[in-house]
This record gives structure tokens, sequence and C-alpha cells, in this order.
């Protein structure tokens, strides 16, 4: 009997996941979850490229019990109970290091730094899903439960995923106020940077409708628009160095 897990198909094949799975690459591997086998043996040693595989069957509470083995970074559903691992390559980890490093060296030289929370990679949990960022911020306070800033980067990833990523981070994570994408272009070494905010404020995430004169209250929005753009920068490498474009 093997020890290592043995794909079962690859996402294209997967039917009833709704959105879920969208935008993932349509060769992306799928596994059935088995506690008797290896999460690491999930991946390959190395690759060029950000890899995903796709495990059916995750059992809610296993989540919590094996995150730290997990070879990557974890995006599952609970009424699903799907999971997406994420392996980053090092341009991805780099991506993610160097912008956090650049928000460290801003809150120092405010004298910001005890004021913001790191959340680095950690877990945000909601009833519909628990999602890891490539990065996180927020203010220090006590008893806050998720970030307020998300940085999702991508270097495998199209950009629809990474704005599908973002999206849920403002409309659904119930804390993210702005979502930051970084995209690298593989092809031409050039790097998108895209900061996000919610289409509507969040005061009017609620509204007020009157029904025959009578106001029924605090109707929630089930269904927000997607975020805006609010500032993008496009980092052009060329024969003669780096050109910066965007940055209003």
């Amino acid at each position: 009997m093997s020890s290592v897990y043995e794909s079962v198909g690859v996402v294209s094949e997967e039917a009833g996941a709704g959105m879920f799975l969208a935008h993932l690459p349509s060769d992306t591997p799928v596994y059935c979850y088995n506690a008797k086998l290896d999460l690491e043996s999930l991946f390959p040693p190395s690759s060029v490229e950000d890899r995903f595989v796709v495990v059916k069957n995750f059992p809610p509470e296993t989540l919590a019990e094996c995150e730290q083995q997990l070879p990557g970074r974890c995006d599952y559903s609970p009424l699903l109970q799907i999971l997406i691992i994420t392996m980053p390559t090092l341009p991805h980890e780099e991506g993610a290091d160097a912008f956090g490093f650049m928000i460290r060296t801003l809150a120092q030289e405010m004298q910001l730094q005890r004021r913001l929370q790191y959340w680095v990679t950690t877990r945000v949990d909601t009833p519909d899903r628990s999602k890891q960022a490539d990065r996180a911020w927020g203010p220090r306070r006590q008893g806050r439960e998720s970030p307020t800033v998300a940085l999702e980067v991508g270097f495998s990833e199209t950009t629809a995923k990474l704005e599908k990523d973002i999206a849920w981070w403002i409309n659904e994570s119930h804390g993210v106020r702005m979502g930051i994408t970084v995209h690298i272009k593989k092809a031409s070494g050039s790097i998108e940077i895209r900061s996000w905010v919610p289409a509507i404020t969040p005061s009017l995430s609620h509204v007020q409708i009157a029904s025959r004169g009578r106001p029924i209250v605090d109707k929630n929005i089930s269904n927000p628009a997607p975020p805006r753009v609010a500032q993008r920068i496009f980092i052009k490498r060329g024969k003669d160095g780096s050109t910066i474009e965007g940055g209003t």
C-alpha cells in the first residue's frame, strides 16, 4: 500500500464546488484526505512555479490539528470540506517579504511600530471559509480577531484569482478594509501593485428600506459589489533599468 497521496483527478473535472475552485489552473491535482498519509507528499521537493493542490473530504476539526504540518498556505471551505493548499515559490515569498519589510520600515519611521499588529500568515476563520493571506496587518488592539489590511502576492496565479481572493478579504472576512495585490509577471519581470477598497463605504453596507412608509432598519447587503482599485503602481523592467508608472 502506498504511503503517499495519489491524485484522483484534476480541478477541471470537479463539479459542485461552485466558485471556491474557480480560477485555479485546470490541471491542479485533486486528492482525497487520508489521515494515514503524509501531507508533505502532496508536493514535489521543488518547483519553479507556485503550486496548488486540492484535498477533498477534509474534516473541519483536522484543519486546526494539522495546520502547522501543512506544506503551504491554506484556503478551506468548511461547508464543502475542501482544502486548497498553495505552495509559494521563492519569488512569491521574496515579494511578500519585501512588502512586509517596507511596511515595517515605514511604521518605524512614523513611530507607529508599537501600534501595528503583524499578522504575517495567521489564518482568519469565518463560518464559510478559513484563509491565510500572504501577509496582513492591523491596529494592535486587545481582543481583535482579524487584520484590517491583507496582502496577496501572485507569481503563477492569474489576475482573476488574485482579484477573487482580495474580494473575499474585503467583502466577506468581516474585518479587512483594504487589500493589496502584488502581481509578479513571470514573462517580463514587471510588477503590478494595486490597493483595493470596498465598492461602497462600510457604513452603507447596512441600509434602511421603507415599506409603505414604515422603515425596516439594518437590512444587510448580502451581495456587495466587487472592490474597486484605489491605487495602481506598475514597475516595468527594461534594458535601461526600471520605470514606475501610476501611484495616484
